[in-house]
């Protein structure tokens, strides 16, 4: 079976244009972590309905919010993918759970046409948008913005916000946060977030079997070979990481500590 690539080569890539802001940090990140907080780890029921969340659910009036997306690791890209602002009761993914079709296809394609899609008009979902273009890793080429920044719009009891991006040099890897809260004022909030397997895919590291802008823009250059794929019947759950099992470099492809910094501040 086949897969879509994102990218076919790392001139396509330099075509890319609608670079966001950038905020580079210091330095790569040092230890796995899954977030920085339960909501970032993939779970929307740890929290509690305070006041804050009920003067949100008692307005109607539409608020506006940017999601700012940035890469923390040195080896390995970000796909376009997929942001959500929706209710508690609605979910875009969770950990624990079977990943949906769309989730599956971020994670292993880096294709977000599919979620998209099937989040658009459902019951709980307020907005939904793609992301659009890859993220750059730290050191990467210089055409593609290590960071992006959206707007995406939320209204009611619509007060949370769902993230998914592919991390390319994976079989099924991807970062972002599920059901996190949004900001009640107008304080910008940051979650630190770490990487997570959609458990559909075996994780085999082998490059035959990964989206082919791995070898494009990642930090170790292979020519296009075919995304192949061994499908598995798992759930989500916190990536165990680059192994080393396959073609993948520990070293190169791997991280140690959050993946990505996702930056959300309402605007009106």
């Amino acid at each position: 079976m086949k897969k879509l690539a994102i990218l076919s080569t790392a001139a396509s890539v330099l075509l890319i244009g609608a670079c966001a802001e950038s905020n580079a940090p210091l330095g790569a990140p040092t230890a796995p972590v899954a977030s920085s907080s339960s909501n970032a780890a993939g779970s929307n029921d740890n929290d509690n309905d305070n006041e804050a969340d009920n003067a949100n659910e008692s307005s109607s009036a539409e608020r506006t919010y940017r999601v700012t997306i940035e890469n923390l690791t040195t080896g390995q890209v970000f796909s376009p993918g997929v942001i959500a602002t929706h209710t508690k009761k609605a979910s875009v993914w969770r950990n624990g759970d079977a990943a949906s079709d769309g989730i599956r296809q971020i994670a292993e394609d880096g294709s977000e046409v599919a979620e998209v899609a099937s989040l658009t008009g459902v019951a709980g979902v307020h907005a939904v948008i793609s992301t659009g273009a890859p993220i750059n890793r730290i050191g990467g080429i210089a055409a593609l913005p290590q960071s992006r920044s959206y707007m995406i719009g939320a209204a009611g009891s619509a007060n949370r916000l769902s993230v998914a991006v592919m991390i390319i040099c994976t079989n099924d890897g991807f970062t972002g946060v599920s059901g996190v809260k949004l900001p009640g004022g107008f304080k910008a909030e940051s979650h630190m977030v770490g990487a997570w397997d959609a458990g559909t895919e075996q994780n085999n590291e082998k490059l035959d079997q990964i989206v082919d802008p791995c070898g494009a823009v990642g930090p170790v250059a292979s020519p296009p070979d075919g995304n192949g794929r061994i499908a598995t019947s798992g759930v989500i759950a916190t990536h165990p990481n680059i192994q080393g099992v396959g073609d993948l470099s520990v070293e190169k492809h791997g991280w140690r500590g959050a993946v990505a910094r996702i930056t959300v501040q309402r605007m009106r």
